[in-house]
């Protein structure tokens, strides 16, 4: 048997004394809140797309469309409210009340800015003290009562002047009363009677304040005879 030499001897494999290291090692360990933060931070272009998308699609559902926009809401002619036994009172610079307007039943309407009286009784005096009264079956006047159209069985009366015999009378369907003008008016068929007389005429314009009378379209009357 050869003799070996201790020169000559080749020093066998040994297995490693540790096993493989991972590939990070030797990397300082970072703390958890750090690593969190670059966690975020690597996905916030993906977090801005997605707020953007959400903030895109909430003003597309909230852009109203043709088909969401709403019409102007339809005014109806409809009372706010109604009153029984209802008085208006019209008064001069100084002194009593000048006129008054009664009513059965009045209604208001907001939409035209008008009231609607049922049996209407309407007094009104001159500066002179002379009295016209009107009635009918209902009227409509403004909110002030400045003007006041009577309709149905219309029938105004005014007293006796001191030279007169009798109080004059005009009755038609549709007469207007102007506080204003101290006048009324009626563009319908009237009758006037005063004592025995009677006229009929297609219009008339009353003055309250003079007591002018004028009457136009086909007049003609009834008078008595002189004696």
């Amino acid at each position: 048997m050869a003799a070996l030499d201790d020169d000559d001897v080749t020093p066998l494999p040994l297995p490693p004394l540790l096993s493989r290291l991972p590939e990070r090692a030797g990397q300082p360990v970072l703390p958890r809140g750090v690593r969190v933060r670059h966690a975020l931070l690597g996905n916030l272009p993906l977090f801005l797309m997605a707020l953007l998308a959400a903030a895109t699609w909430w003003l597309v559902q909230s852009t109203p469309t043709p088909d969401r926009v709403r019409a102007p809401a339809e005014v109806r002619h409809e009372p706010d409210y109604e009153m029984r036994g209802f008085s208006i009172q019209h008064y001069a610079a100084a002194g009593p009340a000048r006129g008054v307007i009664e009513g059965d039943v009045v209604r208001h309407y907001p939409d035209t800015a008008t009231l609607e009286i049922d049996g209407v009784r309407l007094r009104w005096r001159d500066d002179e003290g002379h009295t016209l009264r009107a009635t009918a079956a209902r009227a409509v006047a403004d909110d002030r009562g400045d003007a006041v159209r009577l309709s149905g069985g219309v029938t105004v009366v005014r007293d006796r002047l001191p030279s007169e015999e009798a109080a004059l009378t005009f009755s038609g369907e549709e007469m207007v009363f102007d506080r204003r003008s101290d006048q009324v008016r009626s563009t319908r068929p009237v009758t006037l009677r005063q004592g025995q007389s009677v006229i009929e005429a297609r219009s008339l314009v009353y003055d309250h304040t003079n007591g002018r009378l004028e009457l136009q379209g086909n007049v003609r009357g009834r008078l008595p005879a002189r004696r």
